[in-house]
């Protein structure tokens, strides 16, 4: 069984051509894309304004993480009805947590220790780089049961880049996306660059396993995929 299956990965959005011409599961994370020049102070100019540029990429990273709407109803007496959406309010946990006076557990003096001066930088960024992607969440588990993952990865590539090209021509149709409805809606709306999207494989070989047939092979992905998401719930999950 264990030879049937197999993790492959990371590929960038733009290199999911190299994804395995097998059925499976699949999951994209984000990864938080900064360069040197995004902490070191020889390109910002000094110590202070080095700070403030990587702390603007960690705000902006954040406020990618922001979960889906709610729809909620509720009745009354007399047969009212009530319908509406809760959206949830990234900036006010970002700035909470930025508190120095022991908000939020203290973070926002610890994040300031962090961003003293270049080594301190350069330390989180790699501690954040090496968490990647066993400590981050998942935005989406996806599965291929009746194509290949290549295939199927390279629907959400097309589907992306043609709404990121869209974005670069008019940076206001972000806003526009009311109910996004699948996952290159979604990751546009919330801001996330070709650069910053990456996802790992977990493909079934049915030739492989002499015990499962095709059609349990199919089962086999679909039941994982499943279970997958509603234990992760990721952010840009279908509703």
């Amino acid at each position: 069984m264990m030879g049937a299956l197999q993790v492959k990965g990371p590929f960038n959005i733009s290199d999911v051509g190299a994804a395995p011409r097998l059925p499976g599961i699949y999951v994209w994370y984000a990864r938080f894309a900064v360069e040197e020049a995004d902490w070191n102070s020889r390109y910002a100019g000094s110590e202070e304004m080095a700070a403030v540029y990587l702390m603007k990429a960690l705000k902006n990273q954040f406020l990618k993480y922001e979960r889906q709407e709610m729809k909620v109803s509720a009745a009354t007496n007399f047969s009212s009805e009530w319908k509406g959406t809760l959206q949830e309010d990234q900036l006010a946990k970002w700035r909470i947590g930025q508190e120095t006076d022991g908000g939020a557990d203290g973070f926002g003096d610890k994040l300031q220790t962090c961003l003293r001066d270049d080594h301190s930088r350069q330390a989180l960024v790699t501690m954040i780089e090496l968490a990647f992607p066993l400590f981050c969440a998942p935005l989406y588990v996806g599965k291929a049961s009746e194509q290949t993952l290549r295939e199927r990865l390279k629907q959400h590539k097309q589907i992306y880049l043609q709404l990121w090209e869209r974005y670069l021509k008019d940076r206001q149709f972000p806003d526009r996306l009311r109910e996004p409805k699948n996952f290159a809606e979604r990751a546009i709306k919330l801001g996330f660059a070709a650069e910053d999207l990456y996802c790992y494989t977990l493909s079934f070989d049915v030739g492989a396993d002499d015990g499962l047939s095709p059609s349990d092979g199919t089962a086999l992905i679909e039941a994982t995929e499943w279970l997958l998401n509603r234990w992760a719930t990721p952010i840009l999950g279908r509703q």
